[in-house]
């Protein structure tokens, strides 16, 4: 293509985009969209859509955009909520307690977000606002809320050009994966006729950014997700946004989207951590799919649990159908976590006990007392030399952990890049962190 014709096509484009972010209600430039024009064509930034002139309608335009952002968190619960209500018939008790789990923190979360839309309301009216009554107010409201939903998608666009070394390769690729796609018309129709297929329009940009990579899982997902699509969907900008985790375990989770798809939400909020489980070539992902419907709505309560336990699964798994039922009670206990071999060292032999390992973690006083024993008992029948090792697990946080498992999957990149290993990065910042643990113990003590 000669050179102008190319400058026009990049105008052409541009144009386009300014047309509809200047429709919208976005109050600033700093949107996902503009974001995404301004990597692709860095020569043009100057013809993205200014800020209004006075502060008054600054403000009014950022009030508008954050209540269609929160009308679109209320419609995404909404779609959730009856995605889980249309799954009540033939499932187990214990899917049912997760289902009305999960969907009793959806109706708070609506909640909540309905509450801020009336408070963003009020400040309208305090500053003046009209409010836009009739067809014409509908239309507006709807198309603000569309607009919401679809940035959450240029979001996913934008990080995914960000992290890429070469922007327009990637769009390359992108674009030819697009093409071979759309020259199966099975494959397309198969879409076409998908349940709730409608419901992927404001996902598009999200999907197009993610071509290249889905395109070898396209048949796979048609198949699996068929069905499925009402409670995934809510969530697919966030699945997009980390499919490069994802994607080494995506046919596991193809093969097995009946029994996750419930539990989405809570899932993907906490992939980081359960991603820790997936090591070890998958081989814990099998046994502890069952216990998926138990576990999913007590995610945020467990989350910071779940790097401490993954190094004692070897002595965890033969007894966590006797532990699950009770997991929820030691919440707050992370020592019982962090040094699980040395209890199930000793006192596994009770847990295998018909019944008694079920009376046992009743007991009101067990969570306080494990955590004591935990703490107490010899560790150097359990772990040998390395019994002097003290996990800090009063500082434990599920982000942290979480981090160090994104730049634990990043390993090599970041060796070429900083010339330093992963290894050698995290045993760094741990001395920094026990040098400051150590000022703050010694400034309290000469208080």
């Amino acid at each position: 293509m000669p050179r102008r014709g190319l400058h026009f096509l990049r105008l052409t484009l541009v144009a386009i985009l300014h047309g509809a972010t200047s429709f919208s209600a976005a109050p600033t430039t700093a949107g996902a969209r503009a974001g995404v024009v301004a990597k692709l064509f860095p020569s043009v930034a100057q013809m993205l859509p200014r800020l209004p002139a006075t502060f008054s309608q600054r403000k009014a335009a950022a009030l508008r955009w954050r209540v269609a952002q929160a009308r679109d968190q209320v419609e995404r619960a909404a779609r959730e909520i009856t995605a889980l209500e249309a799954r009540a018939a033939g499932i187990t008790p214990v899917q049912d307690e997760a289902r009305r789990a999960r969907i009793a923190t959806l109706r708070q979360e609506a909640g909540l977000a309905e509450s801020q839309i009336i408070i963003l309301k009020q400040k309208q009216r305090q500053l003046g606002l009209p409010s836009r009554e009739g067809w014409w107010g509908t239309a507006a409201r709807s198309f603000e809320t569309f607009l919401a939903r679809e940035e959450r998608s240029a979001r996913v666009v934008l990080s995914t050009l960000g992290k890429a070394r070469d922007p327009w390769d990637l769009v390359r690729a992108d674009t030819i994966s697009l093409l071979r796609l759309g020259s199966q018309p099975g494959l397309l129709a198969g879409y076409a006729n998908l349940r709730d297929a409608t419901r992927l329009a404001p996902h598009a940009a999200a999907i197009a950014a993610r071509a290249y990579k889905l395109e070898r899982f396209a048949p796979g997902i048609l198949l699996a997700v068929d069905g499925h699509l009402d409670a995934v969907e809510p969530h697919l900008d966030d699945i997009l946004d980390r499919l490069d985790q994802i994607e080494p375990h995506l046919p596991f989770i193809l093969r097995n989207l009946d029994v996750l798809a419930p539990h989405c939400g809570p899932l993907v909020k906490h992939i980081d951590a359960l991603l820790l489980y997936a090591d070890d070539g998958g081989k814990y992902l099998e046994p502890l799919l069952p216990y998926v419907p138990r576990f999913a709505p007590l995610l945020d309560n467990l989350g910071a649990h779940l790097a401490l336990l993954r190094p004692h699964m070897r002595r965890l798994l033969p007894v966590l159908p006797v532990i699950a039922p009770h997991a929820h009670r030691f919440a707050r206990q992370l020592s019982v976590s962090a040094n699980a071999d040395v209890l199930l060292f000793y006192f596994s032999w009770v847990l295998r006990i018909p019944r008694l390992g079920g009376i046992v973690l009743r007991l009101p006083f067990m969570p306080r007392l494990a955590s004591f024993l935990s703490t107490h008992l010899p560790a150097r029948p359990v772990r040998g030399r390395t019994c002097d090792y003290i996990c800090d697990w009063d500082g434990c946080d599920v982000d942290a952990y979480t981090s160090e498992q994104t730049a634990a999957a990043a390993d090599a990149y970041c060796a070429g890049l900083w010339g330093d290993s992963y290894e050698d990065k995290r045993r760094r910042i741990r001395a920094t962190s026990a040098l400051l643990r150590r000022m703050r113990t010694r400034g309290s003590a000469t208080r």
